[in-house]
């Protein structure tokens, strides 16, 4: 399957953009939070963010909502649905354009054949999180969802662990892919600077920003407005009496892909899973190799 489908010029032919970034995380992995830093550095200010795109379809069709700004200033888009392309020329020309999937990685077939959506010049970058306090994030949030109850839950969970085992895959592959992570984008300016210089990217603002309002803001602090005041590395520690956290872990740490995967990133990770789950109330050992 490829990762997008040529005719999307079709929706807006004048479009020419910048660089693009295709952009490709799970959700509660702090997409936003580092797409925004993106959009703060565009260079020249310019730059249009095709939000939650479907992967292999055409971003200008399959968007779930769009951002603009030009001159670094956010562009209040009003009249998308009747002129695509005049809304995309308020951004100015040649914007950086971000194109983000979300819980989907590309494929092997993906990164050998890419096809690039315009004439321009692309890179792909997989955004990952700590696999504790991303999975605390996206438990919490579908738990607050009245439609789902425990197995749909499970589901969703078990679901979203193997893709994210997908992009621990791609980012361990030297080259492969620009690989951000964001506990350490939270963490260090000196890696928030390195990530955009490597992308072509602006360094004029290296802060953290606010806190995004996309899928409701942060799972566990929805009113929290400043990055900085977000407790983003103790959301497992929040959600460890949780039972369905720890039937989560005890699933993690007998699937041995996965959990080795995550041994070789988050080696603290693989040893609290054991310690969180036996908080919740179940007893297990972890596979040989693991901790």
């Amino acid at each position: 399957m490829n990762m997008a489908v040529r005719p999307a010029a079709s929706l807006a032919p004048d479009f020419r953009p910048g660089p693009v970034l295709r952009v490709f995380g799970m959700r509660r992995s702090g997409n936003h939070a580092i797409l925004d830093g993106f959009l703060r550095n565009a260079p020249g200010g310019n730059a249009v963010f095709l939000n939650n795109c479907k992967k292999a379809q055409d971003p200008l069709a399959s968007h779930r909502s769009l951002e603009l700004r030009r001159g670094g200033a956010p562009v209040r888009v009003t009249d998308e649905l009747n002129d695509l392309g005049a809304t995309l020329a308020q951004a100015g020309p040649r914007p950086l354009t971000i194109v983000s999937v979300e819980d989907a990685m590309p494929g092997d077939r993906d990164l050998a054949c890419p096809r690039p959506i315009w004439d321009s010049e692309e890179q792909v970058v997989v955004i990952y999180r700590g696999f504790l306090n991303w999975a605390a994030s996206l438990l919490r949030k579908i738990k607050g969802n009245s439609r789902y109850g425990a197995m749909e839950r499970a589901r969703i969970m078990t679901n979203a662990c193997r893709t994210y085992g997908r992009a621990l895959e791609l980012v361990s592959r030297p080259g492969a892919v620009h690989a951000v992570l964001y506990d350490r984008w939270i963490a260090s300016e000196g890696y928030r600077r390195d990530t955009l210089q490597a992308l072509g990217l602006d360094t004029r603002d290296l802060g953290l920003g606010e806190v995004q309002r996309y899928g409701g803001g942060s799972s566990f602090q929805p009113d929290a407005r400043d990055a900085r005041a977000l407790a983003t590395d103790r959301r497992a520690e929040m959600l460890a009496d949780d039972p369905e956290f720890g039937l989560l872990l005890w699933l993690v740490a007998h699937e041995p892909d996965l959990a080795e995967r995550i041994a070789a990133h988050f080696p603290a990770d693989a040893e609290r899973i054991l310690r969180l789950a036996e908080t919740a109330g179940l007893t297990f050992h972890l596979p040989e190799g693991v901790r």
